[in-house]
């Protein structure tokens, strides 16, 4: 596929010179008519929260909470019908090579049926776990695995087999991240959104209109959620949402990755270090310690900041600072596979230092 080929206001890609054409109406996805459709997602979402706020499934507190009181749960339902019906129509609406879009709305929608069954029941880790994994690696196979790290003058090839198991750790990864980091008002939703936001304005400066309309959905999707849960929350996502959000966000990366220039490789990691290094430099601290890893606990940063007594709106922003911070890294350093690299070993390293700065502090605490 030719990214460069695929505009939403060119009319190369239609078959009509009119708009875009499928079963008798006509659609011209002009900037006026995304907006709309975009506001009316938005408050899709927002009605289909509300109704799950009085549905009432409750999340009850345990030593893990940051609340004290029973919240409702799986107010990220709203977000996954809301980006799974909207994504499901723009693919039957448009002629843009969105042949992928189909296989991330199966994956994402069947991760999504994950969280919500644990959020009902309470699945033990070790059996989600291996679900979720299994997931993966289907992610991996069917949007197509790294197989290749580029750098501007040579590459690393890398076996197919390999490139799999590497592509299935990233979506695993990235979708427990999520899942991790969500556990105070407003963190995940709004980081999630500029996330969103990120990967919209990078795909469209390479050309790949299907991962920029997949970001965006998502985006619509938590813009009408986010105000039920920040800044005091009235709902959480939880597993239900916070699973489909690392899913889709994974996947739209291994679209952008797939149809767009060698340093998205590089890009991707990057734009969601603030949540990457959060969770894995906390798993490797507790491996230093000797602590259980599949055991709940409270030693992500965010969590040490909590318990310091900073509310959950400045932790919620100061994650969201950081999401812009690096958003603004991903768009500087994306002329080259070499400079992305660069900019994605820049904030790793960053991270690094400011993880081990965080830990000394509050050892002395």
């Amino acid at each position: 596929m030719d990214p460069a080929g695929d505009d939403w206001t060119s009319a190369a890609p239609i078959k009509t010179t009119a708009g875009y054409a499928m079963r008798g109406f006509m659609f011209e996805p002009t900037g006026f008519g995304i907006s709309i459709a975009l506001a009316i997602m938005i408050a899709v979402s927002a009605f289909l929260t509300r109704v799950l706020v009085k549905f009432r499934l409750l999340a009850m507190p345990n030593v893990r909470s940051a609340h004290k009181q029973p919240v409702p749960t799986a107010g990220g339902l709203a977000v996954a019908l809301v980006v799974v019906a909207s994504a499901s129509l723009f693919v039957q609406v448009t002629d843009i090579d969105l042949h992928l879009i189909p296989q991330l709305i199966g994956l994402a929608a069947l991760a999504a049926v994950l969280g919500l069954v644990d959020d009902v029941v309470e699945l033990s880790s070790g059996f989600k776990f291996g679900i979720l994994f299994g997931l993966s690696v289907l992610m991996a196979i069917i949007l197509g695995p790294v197989v290749s790290l580029p750098f501007d003058t040579f590459s690393l090839k890398i076996p197919w087999v390999l490139g799999v198991v590497g592509t299935a750790l990233w979506v695993f990864t990235l979708t427990n991240t999520v899942n991790f980091m969500d556990g105070a008002d407003g963190v995940v939703p709004l980081s999630a959104l500029l996330v969103s936001l990120g990967l919209a304005v990078l795909a469209a400066f390479f050309g790949v209109w299907s991962a920029c309309g997949a970001a965006l959905f998502l985006a619509a999707g938590l813009a009408g959620f986010l105000p039920f849960n920040m800044p005091r929350a009235r709902i959480f996502l939880g597993d239900t949402g916070s699973l489909f959000i690392g899913t889709w966000i994974a996947g739209t990366a291994l679209i952008l990755i797939a149809e767009g220039p060698p340093a998205v490789v590089w890009i991707m990691p990057l734009l969601t270090m603030p949540w990457l290094s959060d969770v894995l430099l906390t798993m490797f601290w507790r491996l230093g310690k000797k602590r259980k890893l599949l055991v709940a606990h409270n030693d992500h940063l965010y969590q040490l900041a909590l318990a310091k007594g900073h509310s959950h709106l400045r932790v919620a922003i100061g994650l969201a600072l950081q999401m812009v911070a690096v958003t603004v890294l991903a768009i500087l350093f994306r002329v080259s596979p070499t400079s992305a690299f660069l900019g994605f070993a820049s904030a790793a390293s960053f991270a690094a230092l400011v993880h081990w700065r965080a830990r000394q502090q509050d050892r002395h605490h």
